[in-house]
């Protein structure tokens, strides 16, 4: 199957569902049906996201209504589609998106820079960019001293199947990896661990064993109903595995 690219670098989701779905339409039936997941992503980055907050890959703004109270957001995002629905539901002056939309390029690290913005959020991105070690440089270097880096990632490689290839992911990630590429750019890691133990089967039983090639409106209905039963669990004891990466880094 081949995968659309949102730039050189970056991979992006096509379903091959019967009607055909569109990359714009796929984003907002995403966006309409997966509203509490979205919340329940960024509640545990939020005591780390600080007044000034660029949001990494923000698509049409799934993370911007959580973010609307802080001094500045500024979404980087490179797919033309996207960024001209983004533009279109959001007017505040305290939300910005940047010019410069791929952040394994040096002009986008300049915005930041420029916006003296002290925290980055990237969630689900860092797996559709191929030079993901050049991405989190990028991200460090752009962000002020004493500033976090919040990351979401997907987790566990032999969990990698045809949803992965479906929506544009290079890669899965390890904790062992993960915290290499961090302490490569000499960060403080505050915090990292796996989330989603039961989202971790069913994308393996989805991905690997009945090997779908599309997101039916039934995932996220069922994904919405175990939600509150994975937050309660995992409030209380982390998983020794998950779908998904928690990371918190500090830049000093």
């Amino acid at each position: 199957m081949k995968l659309a690219q949102k730039s050189p670098s970056v991979g992006f989701p096509l379903t091959d569902a019967p009607e055909k779905e569109s990359r714009l339409s796929f984003y907002k039936r995403w966006g309409r049906l997966a509203g509490p997941y979205f919340e329940w992503q960024i509640r545990p980055f939020l005591p780390y996201l600080g007044k000034r907050v660029a949001d990494i890959g923000c698509g049409l703004g799934n993370f911007t209504p959580f973010l609307e109270d802080r001094e500045l957001y500024l979404g980087l995002e490179p797919e033309p589609e996207l960024r001209r629905e983004f533009g279109q539901r959001f007017s505040s002056s305290n939300i910005k998106l940047a010019d410069h939309g791929d952040i394994t390029t040096p002009e986008a690290v300049h915005e930041i820079e420029s916006h003296q913005m002290d925290s980055i959020l990237c969630v689900n991105v860092l797996e559709h960019i191929k030079e993901d070690g050049l991405a989190l440089s990028n991200m460090v270097k752009g962000i002020q001293s004493d500033g976090h880096l919040c990351l979401l990632v997907p987790a566990l490689p032999w969990l990698y199947g045809t949803l992965d290839e479906m929506d544009g992911h290079y890669r899965r990630y390890t904790k062992k990896g993960l915290l290499r590429l961090a302490r490569e750019e000499g960060v403080e890691v505050v915090k990292i661990y796996y989330s989603n133990l039961i989202g971790a089967l069913g994308w393996f039983f989805k991905g690997k064993i009945l090997k779908e090639k599309s997101h039916g409106d039934e995932n996220f209905t069922l994904m919405n109903k175990i939600l509150p039963f994975v937050s309660f669990t995992e409030n209380i004891v982390k998983p020794f595995i998950g779908m998904s990466l928690v990371m918190v880094v500090k830049k000093i």
